[in-house]
């Protein structure tokens, strides 16, 4: 593995560094995301340990995660099952996200804020443990950097691996910029269809 970049080599700072720049995601943008609970019983309490790549060390609050496509959605869920959906998933939600007002974020993907963090692309692929560390320490760090409810960033935006193209990932804080819809994937034999015939995926009856 090349040498990291010295920002995955100390912990973040506790000041915003200088140049990181949030940006704004325009009301009306769509995210997916298939959940096993409905949207209605999703909790907001971290996990003791983080799990995945954005989530708080503190566990102090929750991250979930959608992409801006649908297709990306579920490749990103099932990349590691090789794009096979087990049966009992069926009854899973598939959950669309659409920004009720206009989103803050910080963006990964920007040179900008590659740089004045230190680090480089591995911050949204990278499977290093001091990569995801770093990653982690983030999801705490940008309300530190930015205290005030009305300026923190409703989510992190990340280069999705499997879908670089045509999709983005948001590691999300809250639900309440977003209006939200949702169908059992079992009601959607459209999106299932289309998975199948024109993405490569298999799903086990």
């Amino acid at each position: 593995m090349p040498e990291l970049p010295a920002g995955y080599r100390a912990p973040l700072p506790d000041a915003r560094p200088s140049g990181l720049r949030r940006r704004r995601i325009a009301a009306g943008t769509q995210l997916w995301r298939l959940d096993a609970e409905h949207p209605d019983q999703w909790t907001w309490g971290g996990f003791g340990q983080p799990r995945y790549r954005f989530d708080p060390p503190s566990g102090g609050f929750r991250t979930r995660y959608a992409a801006t496509d649908l297709v990306g959605a579920f490749r990103e869920r099932y990349r590691l099952t090789g794009l096979l959906i087990p049966g009992d998933h069926s009854r899973h939600h598939l959950v669309r996200l659409s920004a009720a007002r206009h989103l803050r974020v910080l963006d990964l993907r920007t040179e900008r804020n590659l740089d004045a963090l230190g680090v480089d692309d591995q911050i949204s692929t990278g499977q290093h443990d001091v990569v995801w560390a770093t990653c982690q320490q983030m999801a705490d760090a940008v309300r530190r950097w930015w205290p005030e409810p009305d300026e923190c960033p409703d989510a992190i935006v990340y280069r999705s691996r499997t879908t670089p193209e045509t999709s983005a990932n948001y590691a999300f804080f809250d639900v309440g910029a977003f209006a939200v819809e949702c169908w059992p994937l079992v009601e959607r034999p459209d999106v299932t269809a289309d998975l199948i015939l024109r993405h490569g995926f298999t799903i086990v009856s």
